[in-house]
């Protein structure tokens, strides 16, 4: 199937969602956030930077403690063989199989059956291949295609919103959705929704305590209609996010001291607020 005869189905099933939302949106067409290459690679970057700090050998990473390697610029989970978590409908497998709509030249070893599970079966094993010429390949392939990476991120924001209204009770999708809106018209919007999707999660939850009190991108598109009536929407969006966090911190253990992440959780958001990302690709290139 084409890429685009793919894009035609989300399309028409986003419309056929939120008309079955009842939110008077027969006048209105939902978002598709499609960006050009030019536009995906600040943000891919950005996206990189905030993940790893831009470093290439953070392109391929296995945090202690976890069971499974974290690839590209989101860190998209790879689970070795044989865990049960692996389908190609998530993490770095289902990258690949995008990569492969779009066209994209990916190495043989990454198009075969085999590229379901990631090669390495343990954390020891990859840190031990880190200079090894498939990892090196590895690597070069994924800072190749940091557009192609921050394009796929936008497409699972995309299908992400359908989820985000229907977690939220009927009185505040209307704004839930204008909120969006009104961010994913920019490019450094599209870049906040995606990265904050990608740091903290959508925040749907199955229970209104949860829909209150979680820290996701739902809770803070539904924050901003608290922030000072004076802001953009990207300055109520960090405001609200900035306050979804400092909430998170008061809710969790004294014991966990979650209070040493505020700084730098901080610092990830005001990159939000750093201007025009079409200015900042012509410095870039």
């Amino acid at each position: 199937m084409c890429f685009n005869m793919k894009l035609t189905k989300i399309i028409l099933a986003s419309l056929l969602f939120y008309s079955s939302l009842g939110l008077g949106f027969e006048n209105k067409t939902p978002p598709i956030l499609i960006i050009s290459p030019q536009i995906a690679l600040p943000i891919g970057i950005k996206i990189w930077f905030n993940e790893s700090g831009g470093s290439t050998i953070g392109l391929t990473s296995w945090n202690e403690g976890e069971d499974f390697a974290s690839l590209g610029i989101g860190h998209f989970i790879w689970h070795p063989y044989p865990s049960k978590q692996a389908s190609y409908n998530s993490g770095f497998p289902n990258l690949l199989l995008y990569m492969k709509s779009r066209g994209v030249n990916i190495p043989p070893w990454l198009q075969s059956k085999r590229a379901l599970y990631c090669p390495w079966s343990n954390r020891s094993e990859f840190l031990q291949e880190q200079h090894s010429p498939k990892m090196i390949a590895l690597r070069i392939f994924l800072q190749k295609t940091i557009p192609i990476q921050a394009e796929y991120m936008t497409v699972k924001l995309q299908k992400t919103l359908p989820n985000l209204l229907a977690s939220a009770p009927m009185e505040d999708r209307s704004f839930i959705y204008e909120k969006f809106c009104s961010l994913a018209r920019t490019p450094s919007g599209i870049y906040a929704l995606v990265d904050y999707l990608n740091f903290k999660g959508p925040g749907i939850s199955n229970s209104r305590q949860g829909y209150e009190n979680g820290s996701g991108l739902l809770q803070v598109l539904k924050g901003m209609k608290h922030a000072p009536q004076s802001s953009t929407p990207l300055q109520a969006y960090v405001w609200s996010a900035k306050h979804a966090l400092i909430r998170r911190v008061e809710r969790s253990s004294a014991t966990q001291h979650h209070e040493r992440w505020l700084a730098g959780w901080f610092k990830r958001l005001n990159t939000y607020l750093e201007g025009d990302l079409e200015k900042q690709r012509m410095i870039i290139n």
